[in-house]
């Protein structure tokens, strides 16, 4: 992470993802719409995007912490909540991080490639349903937003951003 082993990041970036028309894609999304109605630091940026996309590159570079929120397809119950590092991806072969045209691990690669790439957390939630139209979470996925953004918090937390 930029900016000092001990220091915190100067500038976090919380980007959620996803197509608020297909149900439990838009997870991200929510959560994002979600953690506007809280307080939350000065440095803390809040980006809805419905895709990961390389017009993000300037937003990564300048973060000195990802946090990324989506929905992955990882097999699991709906309403699974994932945390884990983009390093951690290589281990996960069956996993599909994002459910979108570019995932964010070629954002990431090409982020490091012009320029430093922030220390990024990814934050996912299993779905039920990303192929039904509706602008509706499915229960399972809605129960779990106040845990979600905890996670966030605690990170925040651990960086001294928030008490």
């Amino acid at each position: 992470m930029r900016g000092g082993v001990n220091s915190p990041p100067r500038n976090v970036l919380i980007l959620g993802v996803g197509n608020l028309l297909l149900t439990d894609d838009g997870f991200g999304v929510h959560v994002i719409n979600a953690l506007r109605e809280l307080p939350l630091p000065p440095n803390v940026t809040l980006i809805e995007a419905g895709i990961v996309s390389h017009q993000l590159i300037p937003e990564f570079h300048a973060a000195d912490l990802l946090i990324f929120v989506d929905a992955v397809e990882a097999g699991d119950t709906p309403g699974s909540i994932f945390r884990f590092r983009p390093e951690d991806m290589q281990f996960m072969s069956q996993l599909k991080v994002s459910l979108h045209d570019m995932s964010l691990i070629d954002v990431l690669h090409m982020t490091a490639l012009t320029g430093d790439r922030p220390e990024t957390i990814i934050i996912a939630v299993q779905p039920k349903d990303v192929r039904t139209c509706s602008m509706e979470l499915n229960y399972e996925i809605k129960a779990v937003i106040p845990r979600v953004i905890e996670l966030i918090f605690e990170e925040l937390k651990n960086r001294g951003l928030v008490v």
